[in-house]
């Protein structure tokens, strides 16, 4: 399982540190395996695509420990974040694609890997360094692959710097 101070950066590090790590979802005996694929950097009110620009409890959370994990609804889906840097200043990090490894089920798209990994509202605020059913390891250690960076994926108005980190010729990522 990967620590606190893994996540204790800022949300663009932690978001491509991300990237080939495996998200883990247990479920009663069974456990859900798949590698992060793509991610999205979120940041504090001055980022206008972020949470965090109106006051809430979105913007509360995203202003957590690091490690705490956020979930919030979009077209009812949900959307599973972790905070990221330091308590009192609202950054996280989105999870966009996972690459299934022990189950064959859609997950390219942040709606689509809650629904294949059963995530849901319960974890709203859980810490993902301790968490019962959900966690996060280390990938293979001799995977090699180049990151990509595009602008974020559906946000209208964006910062002028490339937020969206993806496995450079990953069939699992959402959009080329």
């Amino acid at each position: 399982m990967i620590g606190r101070d893994f996540y204790a950066e800022d949300a663009e590090s932690v978001a491509k540190k991300l990237l080939g790590k495996i998200l883990v979802r247990k479920i009663g005996s069974r456990e859900l395996r798949a590698k992060i694929v793509e991610s999205e950097a979120y940041f504090g009110p001055e980022d206008p695509a972020s949470r965090a620009c109106k006051k809430g409890d979105l913007r509360a959370t995203m202003e957590m420990a690091p490690g705490t994990i956020l979930v919030y609804g979009v077209h009812n889906n949900w959307l599973i974040n972790f905070v990221t840097g330091r308590q009192g200043k609202a950054e996280a990090v989105l999870l966009r694609a996972l690459e299934p490894l022990n189950f064959n089920v859609r997950c390219n798209g942040p709606g689509l890997l809650t629904k294949a990994m059963k995530i849901s509202k319960v974890f709203h605020k859980q810490d993902i360094c301790n968490c019962k059913g959900l966690r996060v390891e280390n990938g293979n250690s001799g995977d090699k692959f180049k990151i990509g960076s595009s602008k974020r994926i559906g946000v209208k108005k964006d910062l002028t710097k490339n937020l969206r980190f993806f496995i450079e010729g990953n069939k699992f990522v959402s959009r080329v």
